[in-house]
């Protein structure tokens, strides 16, 4: 007889490309009539037999926007996690107001408690160093931390790392267009804590720009491809189910 299957978390970035892209210095003409929804997101999570749940980490320059699809995944049994304020790196100095501003930025819009939080560029302050991040991140008032470092028994918040797999960030969209959903499937089964995948609210929506944008490089890993993303999502859910961070965090 099988044993259980993994504990696995789908994750969800809820984000402006945009933004984002800006903030590593490329500045995009926005697509004509683009539109940005979460509503087909839901409508197809709650159309799987596994019902999945899922954490959805919102920054918070983007939340009000978004309200009404936000209050609809929380009631529906989501959960609403903080993806900071707006999405810059974290700041050298002065975080812990930044953290807790990204969080009471969500609470105070939707009138729910906040408990976890992943940064914009799972980035660490230079200068505070992992356990320093740890600790402001408990003193900004969160419970969890969803990125890429595990500071262990130390860490005074719970540490639900992304799925890696021999160096390989095979948790992310990202990796996945490029990987077969059973090595993801594998992957996760032999996680030892919750398998923690993640994606961006723009794989499910209209607003990436098209091919003939791509000017860098670095736009082109970002777009090119990206198409393949919601189905593998579809298919992991259907396999694996979903619980939200919160939950897998205790």
């Amino acid at each position: 007889m099988s044993g259980p299957g993994p504990v696995v978390c789908v994750t969800v970035d809820v984000e402006d490309f945009f933004d984002g892209m800006a903030v590593l210095g490329e500045h995009l003409p926005r697509r004509p009539r683009a539109e940005r929804a979460l509503a087909p997101l839901l409508e197809r999570l709650e159309a799987q037999p596994t019902k999945p749940k899922l954490t959805l980490f919102v920054v918070g320059d983007t939340a009000a926007q978004a309200r009404q699809d936000l209050a609809a995944f929380a009631a529906a049994g989501h959960e609403i996690a903080s993806h900071g304020p707006d999405h810059g790196r974290l700041p050298e100095g002065g975080l812990v107001p930044w953290l807790r501003k990204g969080r009471e930025m969500l609470e105070d819009l939707l009138g729910l408690a906040v408990r976890g939080f992943r940064s914009p560029r799972f980035d660490v302050p230079a200068e505070r160093g992992l356990a320093g991040y740890r600790h402001d991140l408990a003193e900004a008032g969160f419970d969890y931390v969803s990125d890429t470092r595990r500071l262990g028994s130390g860490s005074p918040v719970r540490e639900l790392p992304v799925l890696s797999w021999r160096g390989v960030r095979v948790g992310g969209g990202s990796y996945q267009r490029l990987l077969p959903t059973g090595a993801v499937v594998a992957a996760a089964r032999r996680c030892p804590g919750p398998a923690v995948l993640y994606y961006h609210s723009y794989d499910f929506d209209g607003t990436l720009p098209g091919v003939r944008a791509v000017r860098s490089a670095q736009l082109a890993r970002q777009v090119l491809g990206r198409g393949r993303i919601a189905p593998v999502v579809w298919r992991l859910t259907a396999r694996l189910g979903s619980e939200t961070c919160g939950r897998a965090a205790g």
